[in-house]
């Protein structure tokens, strides 16, 4: 009895299994085909290539897509998902591409090229009779619905996304014409997400705004009075509020990321005042000592002009005239008393022979002048 029981649920499993088989087989052979298989999380790269426009090629990061062509930014991650989902409309009818006039369908060639990874979609013209798109995939030609068209044909700043600050990077410092931002309005800069984008167009007015990330990196904008338009310098697009943003002022706030380090590499020289014991920065080579300002000074060199000492006359010259100049007054007076007459004979050698007496001059010469002139005999 026991062994029949378990017979019949053999069987019965069996069966089940079979039908389920047979279900999968026939939802798959009804199910349509659709233009493109691979699911849109397995997608990596994104191209699309347009007769006279940039091209455009988004990359799939672990932060998100990201816009690597024409600009270097965030994408938007609904768009690129909305993308994907029209390249996996289904096909309406296919055809070998070798029997058909590709170039009378718009494919040879190709208005607009569309990448997927590994896969190449070729978009052509419109079928005249159903109003369905050409294209051309892996040696066949669908048609399928175009609505997926009109994103393609979409300009770049479409797929831009929307997001005022990169996702990969939370801000850690901003300023504002130079004043710090809050820590409140630093965390809104974070989140804030624009109404709309536009080219950046037209004059350049702003207040200017830095903002500092934790990498390093620093992103420049400018801010309209109204705090509405914020405009992103390095991409040339203007960010669109609907409603201005109150931003916060804290002049407090400390920088806490790196000093940025200058252009061309050289070592940050920090300017110091010089003080009575300090001399100015680069007077003096980095490894001499400070001076002493309590040394004593040094005599000049050699060759520094001085000045004329004073000439100290013990005697008087020996081409000096004995007659006084005719602008000097004749000395009178005696000693430190000019008003004074000296005594008579003051000033004469007693043993000195008397010119009278020799009036031929054969007196023997003494030490000094032979004649005294009355100007020297005076002290």
């Amino acid at each position: 009895m026991k062994a029949r029981w378990l017979i019949n649920l053999v069987l019965l499993l069996v069966l089940a299994a079979l039908g389920l088989g047979i279900r999968h087989i026939v939802s798959v052979a009804d199910s349509p085909q659709t233009l493109t298989a691979t699911a849109a999380a397995d997608v990596r790269l994104i191209e699309v290539e347009r007769v006279g426009e940039p091209r455009i090629r988004l990359e799939q990061t672990p932060d998100g897509w990201r816009m690597r062509e024409p600009m270097d930014l965030d994408a938007d991650q609904g768009q690129v998902e909305r993308l994907l989902s029209g390249l996996r409309t289904p096909v309406q009818r296919s055809f070998p591409a070798q029997s058909a006039a590709l170039g009378e369908l718009g494919l040879a060639p190709a208005k607009l090229q569309v990448r997927l990874d590994d896969l190449t979609l070729g978009f052509g013209g419109l079928d005249p009779l159903g109003q369905r798109r050409y294209v051309a995939a892996d040696g066949l030609v669908h048609l399928i619905d175009d609505g997926v068209y009109a994103r393609l044909i979409a300009p770049p700043i479409d797929y831009c996304s929307r997001q005022l600050l990169p996702r990969a990077a939370p801000p850690v410092y901003a300023t504002l014409n130079g004043v710090p931002l809050a820590g409140a309005s630093l965390k809104t800069l974070a989140g804030l997400t624009a109404e709309r984008l536009e080219p950046m167009t037209g004059d350049l007015s702003g207040e200017p705004l830095q903002v500092r990330f934790g990498d390093g990196t620093t992103l420049r904008l400018l801010v309209s009075a109204d705090r509405r338009r914020w405009t992103r310098l390095d991409q040339r697009l203007r960010y669109v509020l609907g409603d201005g943003l109150l931003l916060e002022l804290d002049p407090t706030a400390i920088d806490p990321g790196p000093p940025p380090a200058p252009a061309d590499g050289a070592p940050t020289r920090v300017a110091v005042p010089p003080g009575p014991l300090m001399p100015a920065v680069g007077s003096t080579a980095p490894n001499t000592p400070a001076p002493d300002p309590l040394a004593l000074t040094a005599d000049p060199a050699p060759d520094t002009p001085q000045e004329t000492p004073p000439v100290v006359r013990l005697s008087p010259d020996q081409d000096q005239s004995d007659q006084p100049d005719a602008d000097e007054q004749p000395r009178t007076g005696f000693g430190a008393e000019p008003y004074k007459a000296p005594p008579a004979g003051f000033g004469i050698d007693p043993f000195a022979p008397d010119p009278a007496a020799d009036p031929a001059g054969t007196a023997p010469a003494t030490k000094g002048k032979a004649e005294i002139t009355p100007s020297l005999r005076r002290y």
